[in-house]
């Protein structure tokens, strides 16, 4: 059919389009949209879980990172606290105080920067992370965590900065303050060497335990028993040496002691260099009067030296006669030992320190009762020659 139109002329109708295409067209635009938002969703969750991998792992890492760093700083802080300590007991000594060296200036310095570092508080382990992989996230979950875990894993960065910058401080530190307690120590010694040397006459007993200070004080591997008490005790033993020095001055200006004098440098002119001192008793071994005793405690350390003690009858007698003579030269004998140990050890006197004190006598001129023969017998000529070599 056509329709006329004004003027004769005719248009044609269109056909109309069949149903089933349109809904066809719409079908498959719904399932390319369903395709579309699938593959997004898709591709939104494997980056979700992409990131929220590699920020757990990130973390778990940097975790790791931190920790080592938290037992670093902990193990540096329990070290200077512990010298921190030490030096404090150092520096509050009455004897540091009474120093007034630069080395002891230069030790609280350095100890004041040490202190406020050992004073901190130890650092807790950082929590782990613990994730429950066979749980579903959806992508938006993911993504939150990943941010928290990335947000810790920046704080953890810091935090390791921090402690290992503290550790370093600290490190530092300490380095400064042992430099300082070497100084200090090591001038400490050199004093106390010249409290020596200024002290000749002081008694070698007392002067020992001084020079087992000096070691300690110089003695880097013995630094943990360098503390205030240790101070202390350096400052006591160069008194004692002092003291010993004004007692031995006092005596030897003394007239009344004149004799006892005489003796100590008679005793000393034989003794070869091996350093002695005196001790004057009523009675030597339970003998006194009317008889002359004597001992000797002789040590090998230090050089050799000896402690001589003599009863009175010694100094009374050392006018009358020879044997007061012989008594010392017997004593001085048994000084003799260690710088003359294999003559005394060997096939002559098997270490019989009184038969070798004896011989040694004999062979210093005294052949009589006091070098040792009334109370030890008489050596035999070649025990008097063996010992005649010591010399």
């Amino acid at each position: 059919m056509t329709d006329e139109a004004e003027g004769g002329v005719t248009e044609p109708v269109p056909a109309p389009r069949p149903r089933w295409r349109r809904r066809l067209i719409v079908t498959a635009s719904v399932i390319v949209a369903a395709g579309a938002l699938a593959g997004g969703f898709w591709g939104w969750s494997a980056a979700s879980e992409s990131r929220f991998d590699e920020a757990s792992a990130s973390l778990a890492t940097q975790q790791a990172a931190e920790t080592s760093a938290v037992h670093a700083y902990d193990a540096r802080l329990r070290d200077v606290s512990l010298v921190s300590q030490r030096i404090r007991s150092v520096v509050d000594s009455p004897a540091f105080v009474g120093q007034g060296a630069t080395e002891a200036a230069t030790l609280s310095q350095a100890l004041g920067v040490l202190e406020p570092l050992a004073a901190a508080q130890p650092v807790e382990v950082p929590a782990a992370v613990h994730i429950d992989q066979s749980a579903y996230r959806p992508p938006w979950q993911l993504v939150t965590e990943a941010e928290q875990f990335e947000g810790r894993t920046r704080a953890s960065q810091q935090t390791e900065g921090s402690l290992r910058t503290l550790a370093s401080d600290a490190a530092a530190a300490e380095t400064s303050v042992y430099a300082a307690e070497t100084a200090y120590f090591g001038n400490a010694a050199t004093a106390a060497e010249q409290t020596i040397s200024s002290n000749a006459l002081s008694n070698r007993s007392v002067q020992v335990p001084l020079l087992r200070l000096i070691e300690q004080a110089r003695n880097s591997t013995l630094s943990e028993s360098r503390n205030g008490a240790f101070v202390d005790s350096l400052a006591n033993a160069e008194a004692q040496v002092v003291a010993s020095q004004a007692t031995q001055q006092s005596e030897l200006d003394d007239p009344a002691w004149a004799v006892r004098r005489e003796v100590e440098a008679y005793a000393r002119s034989l003794s070869n260099g091996v350093a002695l001192e005196f001790v004057w008793a009523p009675e030597v071994s339970g003998l006194g009067d009317n008889w002359l005793s004597g001992t000797a405690e002789s040590y090998d350390s230090d050089g050799g030296w000896s402690i001589i003690s003599l009863n009175y009858t010694v100094e009374r007698e050392w006018e009358n006669g020879r044997n007061a003579r012989a008594l010392v030269a017997h004593e001085v004998g048994h000084t003799q030992v260690y710088r003359c140990w294999p003559l005394f050890s060997g096939d002559a006197f098997h270490q019989n320190s009184e038969i070798w004190a004896t011989a040694w006598s004999i062979s210093q001129g005294f052949d009589v009762p006091g070098s040792g023969i009334e109370a030890y017998g008489r050596p035999t000529d070649e025990q008097i020659s063996v010992a005649g070599q010591c010399r």
